[in-house]
């Protein structure tokens, strides 16, 4: 987080590139048109502020992303749904794509399949394909 601040336009906008999203303000705008989910986005070198989790619902690619700061451990980006159907306080994505994006202050959460991507990349990039 050593590089200047790009701030986004519309925060509903379908593309994003090259900016920095707060994920909480991004849910928030989407939230007041009355979507209760981030849908079929694209973003390409953004980077992404917390604090917040974002559930990994169905249908996201993550391409040559890193998760974020580890400090060794991988394990402590993961937050394990407690229920099998319902995540209270999660920011939920569905058919997003990420490429080239990194994420700060951000935990992951959604299908063990997802979580376990996750927990098998390098702990000291945190980076790479899941």
């Amino acid at each position: 987080m050593t590089m200047p601040y790009r701030p986004p336009g519309d925060l509903t906008a379908e593309t994003f590139e090259n900016v920095d999203i707060t994920l909480t303000e991004m849910f928030v705008a989407l939230l007041r048109k009355g979507q209760t989910s981030i849908d079929g986005r694209r973003f390409v070198n953004c980077r992404f502020q917390g604090p917040a989790v974002l559930l990994s619902i169905e249908g996201n690619t993550f391409d040559s992303v890193n998760f974020g700061f580890t400090d060794g451990d991988i394990a402590s980006l993961i937050l394990r749904q407690g229920s099998p159907t319902r995540v209270v306080g999660a920011i939920g994505m569905r058919h997003c794509v990420f490429e080239r994006c990194e994420f700060f202050g951000i935990g992951f959460t959604g299908p063990e399949e997802f979580l376990q991507t996750i927990l098998d990349l390098d702990p000291d990039k945190a980076g790479g394909a899941a």
